[in-house]
């Protein structure tokens, strides 16, 4: 299992949300668990997502099912994301 973190700053916190819960059922049906975005205290606009993944792997195939869909609703095409895949120790 791994944890994936995306990162990102957002003209639009609400609507990122919003996009965010619409996807979770998306993101479960295709393997995804533990859902929870952030908000950065120091930056409003800085948003962080946190899910569980059986690899790396399964959450490439996911986000090449939906990403572009996901970016378009949350207003951050072309926005440059941070990725981090963590592995518990």
């Amino acid at each position: 299992m791994v944890l994936v973190q995306f990162r990102v700053r957002v003209q639009d916190v609400e609507r990122f949300k919003a996009t965010q819960e619409k996807f979770v059922p998306v993101m479960e049906e295709l393997g995804g668990r533990n859902h929870r975005a952030y908000r950065s205290e120091s930056d409003p606009n800085e948003v962080t997502t946190f899910s569980e993944w059986d690899s790396h792997d399964a959450m490439m195939a996911a986000t090449d099912r939906f990403g572009e869909d996901f970016n378009r609703e949350a207003g951050t095409e072309d926005l440059e994301w941070e990725t981090r895949i963590w592995h518990e120790l």
